[in-house]
C-alpha cells in the first residue's frame, strides 16, 4: 500500500504544477473550445486516492482534529460578594410568586457563586432622594452552588422602604449588596431534629437551611416545619416546598397554618400556639432538637418571644417557654 501512496503523491505534485492557473480549456483552430485533457483524469483520481488514503492510514480530520485540542481549563468558581463592602449586582428577572411577593433573580458571572454560608444573610443598601441610605437584611433563598445568578423572595410592605423599592425595580436596574452574614451555621448531622416555625417572608432563612440539608446526601436530620400565613394564597414557596417534602418523606414534613378557615382547607387554621406546636411537632424538646423561629414581630413574641437588643438572641417567651424550651434549644432568625 505505501508502495502505491508515493507514486499518487508525486503525481498529484506534477499535475497541479502543470495545470493552468486561470485557463481550463483551449480555442481549437475552428474557434471552438476544448477541454484539456492532459493528466487531468490521472489527476483527479491521484487526488481522491491521496485524500482517501491519507484519512485511512492516520490523517487526522477536522473533527478529529478538534477531538483531540485539549479542551479551555474551566475558570474557577469564585465568590461575588464582598464581606466589607457593598457590591451591585444587576436584575435579570422577575417572577410574581403570590399577590404581594415576587422572585427577584440577580446576574452573576457564569462562574460565580454569591458566596453564602448556611445559614447566613446579606444586607442591602439604597440611597433615597435625600441622599440618606436604607440598609436591610435579606436570605436569599437560592442554592448556596448555584453560579450565574442568585435569588431574593421579597414581600412587599407598604410604607417599607427597601421592600418597596426592590418591588419597584426593573431588570437592568442594579442592588448594591453586602455580606454574608453567618446567622447559625449547620453542619452535617448536626442535629437529630429540627423543628422550623415560620410566619410570611420568615420562610426565607428556612428554605435555605432545608435546601442545604435535604441535598445532603450523608445528613440523616429530620426537619419539621410549621408554616403559617394569612390565607393559602399568602403562602410562599409552597409549590418549592412541597417537591422537598414529597421526594423526602422520611426526612422532612410540612404543616401550613392559615388565619381563618376557607373553603376547600382541611389544615390547621388560628395562631400559632402551644397545642398546635405539641401536635404537628410533638419532637420539639427531645434529646438533640433545635427549634429555628423567623416571622413578624407578632408573631415571634407569642412563639418565641422576640430578639433582646442589638440583635442578640434574647431570653425564651412565649409558646416555646411554656414547653419547657430556653435558649439552648431555640434560635431566633
Amino acid at each position: 500500500m505505501l508502495h502505491l501512496i508515493n507514486p499518487l503523491r508525486t503525481s498529484v505534485r506534477s499535475v497541479v504544477s502543470t495545470v493552468p492557473r486561470r485557463a481550463y480549456s483551449t480555442p481549437t483552430k475552428s474557434g471552438s473550445s476544448k477541454l484539456v485533457t492532459v493528466g487531468l483524469p490521472f489527476g483527479a483520481a491521484a487526488i481522491a486516492a491521496y485524500a482517501y488514503f491519507s484519512g485511512s492510514l492516520g490523517g487526522a480530520s477536522t473533527a478529529e482534529a478538534k477531538a483531540a485540542a485539549p479542551a479551555a481549563p474551566k475558570k474557577p468558581v469564585t465568590s461575588a460578594l464582598d464581606p466589607n463592602a457593598f457590591v451591585d449586582f444587576k436584575l435579570k428577572s422577575v417572577e410574581k410568586l403570590t399577590p404581594n411577593t415576587s422572585r427577584f433573580i440577580f446576574e452573576l458571572e457564569d462562574n460565580q457563586k454569591l458566596g453564602l454560608d448556611v445559614a447566613s444573610c446579606v444586607v442591602t443598601k439604597f440611597a433615597k432622594e435625600d441622599g440618606k441610605p436604607v440598609i436591610r437584611p435579606y436570605t436569599p433563598t437560592s442554592d448556596a452552588d448555584l453560579t450565574g445568578s442568585f435569588d431574593f423572595v421579597i414581600k412587599r410592605y407598604e410604607g417599607g422602604p427597601m421592600s418597596m423599592h426592590v418591588h419597584n425595580m426593573k431588570p437592568g436596574d442594579v442592588l448594591a449588596v453586602k455580606g454574608p452574614i453567618s446567622k447559625y451555621p449547620i453542619a452535617t448531622n448536626q442535629h437529630e431534629s429540627i423543628t422550623m416555625i415560620a410566619g410570611g417572608s420568615g420562610i426565607t432563612p428556612m428554605f435555605q437551611v432545608v435546601n442545604e440539608l435535604l441535598k445532603d446526601k450523608e445528613d440523616k436530620t429530620k426537619i419539621n416545619l410549621i408554616f403559617a400565613n394569612v390565607t393559602p394564597a399568602d403562602i410562599i414557596l409552597k409549590e418549592e416546598l412541597d417537591t422537598l417534602a414529597k421526594a423526602n418523606p422520611d426526612r422532612f414534613k410540612v404543616t401550613y397554618v392559615i388565619d381563618k378557615a376557607v373553603d376547600d382547607w382541611t389544615g390547621p387554621t388560628g395562631y400559632v400556639t402551644t397545642e398546635l406546636i405539641k401536635k404537628h411537632a410533638p419532637e420539639v424538646g427531645s434529646k438533640n432538637n433545635k427549634v429555628f423561629v423567623c416571622g413578624p414581630p407578632p408573631m415571634m413574641k407569642t412563639v418565641s418571644g422576640t430578639k433582646g437588643p442589638n440583635f442578640t438572641q434574647g431570653e425564651v417567651d412565649g409558646a416555646l417557654k411554656e414547653l419547657g424550651l430556653t435558649s439552648e434549644h431555640v434560635f431566633k432568625f
